[in-house]
């Protein structure tokens, strides 16, 4: 007669020690990426910036978000542009409708923007080359 491996195993069911605490050292690892690249629980209402990342995918996610600041100025410039072309003159302020961020992903802070020179920049530190 065959025996199925139920029964060789004596009818075991459950989960051994060794995989329910694989299961709870890989949900901490998780939780400790989420919590690293989050931040340390700032309010939204504040802006977050607080200097250089501390930890690689921290600096990777501030790189980026630095590289969407200058696509988001390089688009309202041109959106600008566009406005002078159309008008003759510079909006005295910016269209919440033109489709782009007017605030900085890094630090929260919106665009500064002189109508009167259409002049436009980021007053996140490190980012006045922008």
């Amino acid at each position: 007669m065959r025996t199925t491996g139920d029964e060789l195993l004596g009818e075991q069911r459950g989960f051994a020690l060794v995989e329910i605490m694989i299961v709870v050292v890989l949900l901490a690892l998780l939780a400790g990426g989420y919590f690293a690249l989050r931040g340390r629980g700032e309010s939204e209402a504040e802006p977050r910036f607080a200097g250089e990342a501390q930890t690689l995918p921290g600096r990777a996610m501030q790189k980026g978000q630095s590289v969407e600041c200058m696509n988001n100025l390089n688009q309202l410039r041109q959106m600008l542009q566009m406005e002078v072309v159309d008008t003759g003159t510079y909006p005295p302020t910016l269209d919440p409708n033109w489709g782009v961020a007017l605030k900085c992903p890094v630090s929260g802070y919106r665009y500064e923007y002189d109508p009167r020179t259409g002049r436009i920049h980021c007053p996140t530190p490190g980012h006045e080359k922008f």
